[in-house]
């Protein structure tokens, strides 16, 4: 059962991510010869405040 976690930043639509895991099932499909239903995916919506990077956050 391959788990696939996205982690973003918070603000894209429930269309963005629909796509994003329909695309990202897809390819793991391909790749393993996998079913669909095998696939999980979680996505993650992270405040760019709780995002750091360089020792900085993306504020």
């Amino acid at each position: 059962m391959p788990l696939v976690e996205i982690k973003w930043w918070k603000g894209r639509s429930d269309e963005v991510k629909a796509k994003a895991i329909e695309l990202v099932t897809k390819a793991i499909c391909e790749a393993t010869g996998c079913p669909p239903e095998a696939v999980t995916v979680i996505i993650y919506d992270i405040e760019r405040s709780n995002w750091g990077h360089g020792g900085k956050p993306y504020i």
